[in-house]
């Protein structure tokens, strides 16, 4: 059995005429009943019962079949329109991983309105992966859009392009000495103590000291945390300071506070990363729309 047995077959019951039914079919009167025939076959039941040459009325076996046979086209159309909107990218389901200063700067959650607006069937799974595992995860194609720090270079398969640039930030116990300064010059950190982020991170995603750090200086790192939520609580322990991006400001944690650096002309810059070979309609729709952010921004 054929969807376009049940078309025919819903036609015929709708119209309760052959040769009314073969016009609004565009078939002939002749294959349409040879065809009806067919589906009786199938079936093993007859659909209609016969009142002039041309004309029907509905068996009891056909009036059942009539309601699971509309029921069957109607969802058949509804999987086709699904089917065609996937391809098209309206429609589907996208994994996002993305990291605090993403989160922080509200670039994630406008860029999640703004093609939601356009694709209202899209769903998103959104988890908070640091940028190493992001990689990774893109790689081996658990996720398929990563909000990261821009790397120094993109995993084999992965590519992505900046979405935005932030100003590095010092965060600081509230009673250091220079919290207490209007302006933070580079060189009024050199003797300072830092709270870093691991080694693997430093070395490949964050470029924090080394971005506010005087030329030829290597800032003095007294501590190691494994998130940013345990560098500024280090800091408010006195353990030393630390540098963020400009968004991780908006954390309020008893006993730090920001400030501004001056001098400092590079930034903490983010990516949107996916997969070069990316083949999926609606990750590649989101994509488009980020780009396109850029653009207009």
């Amino acid at each position: 059995m054929e969807l376009r047995h049940l078309r025919y077959f819903v036609a015929v019951a709708e119209e309760l005429h052959f040769g009314r039914a073969a016009v609004r079919l565009n078939i002939s009167a002749p294959t349409l009943s040879h065809q009806i025939g067919a589906l009786e076959s199938m079936l093993s039941a007859k659909l209609f019962s016969r009142r002039t040459k041309t004309a029907v009325g509905l068996t009891h076996a056909g009036k059942r079949f009539l309601l699971e046979a509309q029921e069957t086209l109607k969802q058949a159309a509804h999987a086709e329109m699904v089917g065609r909107r996937a391809g098209r990218g309206d429609a589907g389901s996208i994994s996002i991983g993305y990291v605090l200063s993403a989160s922080f700067s509200g670039m994630l959650s406008s860029a999640l309105a703004s093609f939601r607006e356009k694709h209202p069937d899209v769903t998103f799974q959104v988890a908070r992966i640091v940028t190493v595992d992001q990689f990774k995860a893109l790689s081996d194609g658990s996720l398929d859009v990563g909000f990261t720090r821009t790397p120094l270079r993109y995993p084999s398969g992965v590519t992505g392009f900046i979405i935005d640039r932030q100003r590095f930030f010092l965060v600081l116990p509230e009673r250091h000495h220079l919290a207490a300064q209007k302006r933070i010059t580079p060189a009024m950190l050199v003797d300072e103590g830092f709270v870093a982020a691991p080694l693997e991170s430093e070395l490949g995603f964050w470029s924090n000291l080394s971005s506010v750090a005087p030329p030829g200086v290597t800032l003095r790192i007294v501590a190691r945390a494994p998130d940013v939520f345990t560098v500024i609580s280090l800091v408010a322990a006195g353990a030393g300071i630390g540098v963020l991006s400009e968004s991780l400001k908006h954390i309020r944690l008893p006993g730090v506070v920001y400030r501004e650096i001056d001098g400092v002309t590079r930034t903490s810059d983010h990516t949107a990363a996916y997969r070069k070979n990316e083949n999926s309609p609606v990750v590649k729709a989101f994509i488009n729309s980020l780009r396109a952010r850029i653009r207009t921004n």
